[in-house]
């Protein structure tokens, strides 16, 4: 035989061998068997170890069932829900991971891949075995408001538009509600005499600063007439009993307009605080339980936080999902609008993917609150170039403003887009605001650095703490707490983030000691440094007076073993710019006119905070001018019926 064919036949021989012997094997992994029983496996998961209990025939995986696990609600239980009935409807251990919950999702294929190994299946061919989703239909729809994003602000529009008679669609472009505000600690900044009666009076070096505020340059003709007002509380108070906390709205407004560096609208200032009590009101209504205790937020600058029963921003979104669906508001999740529908200068809806496929939705308005982009690193590094990948965020990955592009695209007006606010204590795996104990309230802690030191006033702004952090030693700290802190840790031992204390600190995440040179050794630092430091604080803790940084807010002193040590590192906070909008939450255009069919509400939105925003005010602005878009949508709606 001619030597060419001969390797031609030999080649050809191999070829039909090579897709034979695959043909088996693609035929076995279909057939796959399994040693039939219920298998025990565990990973480590975002809060911390997840136990799973996998149930096999001989043929198929059965049944999962998560019998222990400490993620976030709203976050980590929703990839829990999610993937655990994925795998056993497909098969499959391809299924995707949550978008937001990447390090629950992965920990769940772990703990389920542990358990097919035992039970002798082959874990190769199950993460290789097609995810057979059904193709849908398009997305095409008809309806009064269309509300992209379902966040807090999201989620109180729809609300307000629906209990206002208009007929709402909510696109949410995850698998799970909450956008941001799921991330929250939960605090909520509002003047409030019934429950602020029962706090005990500020020292007088705080007093002495709302004096000093009192007393500036008026900016305004409306900032000289909130000055005197502040005198006026002042005085009153004064001539009372001064028993219990001094507050007021003017002390609020004022607050909140010298902390943004008088950059903020001031208008939009005072409709942010006249509405925050009434707002908190409504929520109450519709499901949110209040505590009656009053603390103040990092950042927050005055005792006014309230808090929600669990002291999370998840009680905020289960409440809102709760009465939307009550209300009739259809939810479509995994629906990511790309662009609005506009005809004669007219937004009349979006376009966009629904568990992918076309998505179009018509409506007589559209409301964005789609969040900011302190999630997008180019984005921010855009407007702040400081702002690079080295930093983490507190935010969802999905907040990546899109919704701002969205808005822009369609005319809208950015402003304040350069002021992007950075935390002082966010976690040091991966930026999230969770994972430590103190976080109820700046009353609760102190902050050292990595040579056992203070280095600011911690009731401080955000931004000049964030600052201070930024110059200390590997730009990190610890956060110094102890059992004082009854707000933070609940009766079963999990804090107001939804962590386990105990696994906390079993994972070496959170350090706990009996003294606190005990602690000090955990964490490397000299005890007889942080025990000077610890007794100096305490000592201006009992004299109300901070001789080394000027602060001035306090709790109980921090003596009260066991103490914690929770270590923190400065995050990407919040974007305080983006669509202008009005006092009615209408966008605008450059020339300050109203883009028809168009409103904006929450942090997709600028102007309202200026440079700098209060620790508090955020899950007020959501929910206030989320309220207002609501209101507005049902209000244009029944207009043009």
């Amino acid at each position: 035989m001619h030597l060419r064919k001969y390797k031609l036949l030999v080649t050809t021989l191999v070829v039909v061998i090579v897709v034979a012997l695959t043909g088996c094997i693609g035929n076995k992994t279909e057939e796959t068997t399994y040693k039939s029983g219920t298998y025990t496996t565990e990973a480590q998961g975002y809060g911390g170890i997840i136990k799973v209990e996998t149930t096999f025939t001989d043929e198929k995986i059965q049944k999962i069932k998560i019998v222990e696990n400490s993620e976030t609600d709203g976050i980590g239980s929703t990839a829990i829900e999610k993937l655990s009935s994925e795998i056993v409807e497909f098969q499959s251990l391809g299924v995707d991971a949550v978008s937001g919950a990447t390090i629950t999702s992965t920990a769940i294929i772990e703990a389920v891949s542990k358990a097919v190994e035992q039970a002798g299946g082959n874990v190769q061919a199950l993460k290789e075995a097609p995810v057979a989703k059904k193709e849908g239909e398009a997305v095409i729809k008809e309806t009064d408001v269309v509300v992209i994003g379902g966040g807090g602000a999201g989620l109180a529009a729809a609300v307000s538009a629906a209990d206002n008679g208009a007929k709402v669609i909510l696109v949410e472009k995850t698998a799970a509600l909450g956008g941001n505000t799921v991330r929250a600690g939960g605090p909520y900044n509002a003047v409030d005499p019934a429950r602020q009666k029962n706090v005990e009076a500020a020292d007088e070096t705080s007093m002495q600063k709302v004096w000093h505020l009192a007393n500036v340059e008026p900016k305004t003709e409306r900032h000289a007439e909130l000055l005197e007002e502040l005198k006026d509380d002042l005085q009153a108070y004064e001539n009372g009993s001064k028993d219990y906390l001094f507050d007021s709205l003017a002390l609020h407004k004022l607050q909140t307009y010298d902390g943004g560096d008088y950059i903020g609208k001031l208008e939009f200032i005072e409709v942010l605080v006249d509405e925050s009590l009434p707002t908190s009101k409504w929520m109450a209504e519709n499901g949110v339980e209040w505590t009656d205790e009053i603390t103040t937020v990092p950042g927050g600058l005055w005792p006014r936080a309230h808090l929600p029963v669990n002291a999370a921003g998840y009680d905020y979104i289960k409440a809102s999902e709760n009465r939307a669906r009550e209300l009739g508001v259809e939810i479509l999740l995994n629906s990511q609008a790309a662009e609005l529908l506009i005809e004669n200068g007219t937004v009349v809806g979006i376009k966009g993917k629904s568990d992918g496929q076309d998505m179009e939705i018509r409506g007589k308005v559209v409301i964005i609150a789609t969040g900011g982009f302190a999630a997008n690193i180019e984005m921010r590094k855009e407007y702040v170039p400081a702002l690079t990948e080295k930093l983490p965020t507190t935010n969802s990955p999905a907040i990546v403003g899109d919704g701002i592009k969205m808005a822009e695209n369609a005319g809208a007006n950015l402003i304040g887009m350069e002021y992007i606010q950075s935390l002082p204590l966010g976690n040091p795996k991966d930026g999230s605001l969770n994972a430590w104990i103190g976080g109820a309230g700046v009353e609760y802690y102190y902050q050292v650095n990595k040579e056992g030191k203070r280095f600011m006033a911690e009731d401080g702004r955000r931004d000049t703490m964030t600052a201070a952090l930024l110059a200390q030693t590997d730009a990190m700290s610890y956060v110094i707490s102890s059992t004082n802190n009854d707000v933070d840790i609940n009766e079963t031992g999990i804090n107001i983030w939804g962590d386990n204390v105990d696994k906390l600190v079993q994972d070496g995440i959170v350090f706990r000691a009996d003294t606190i040179e005990e602690l000090a050794e955990q964490i490397g630092i000299d005890p007889q440094v942080l025990r000077e430091t610890h007794d100096k604080f305490n000592n201006y803790v009992k004299a109300g007076k901070d001789n080394d940084f000027g602060r001035t807010i306090f709790g109980e002193q921090i003596d009260k073993a066991p103490f914690y040590a929770s270590p923190r590192v400065p995050t990407v906070h919040h974007t305080m710019g983006g669509i202008e909008i009005d006092l009615e939450t209408h966008a605008l255009d450059a020339n300050g006119k109203t883009i028809p069919g168009l409103l904006a509400a929450g942090e997709v939105t600028g102007g309202i905070h200026g440079a700098n925003r209060l620790g508090g005010n955020a899950l007020v602005d959501i929910h206030v001018f989320g309220k207002t878009a609501g209101e507005e949508a049902a209000r244009i709606v029944k207009e043009k019926k």
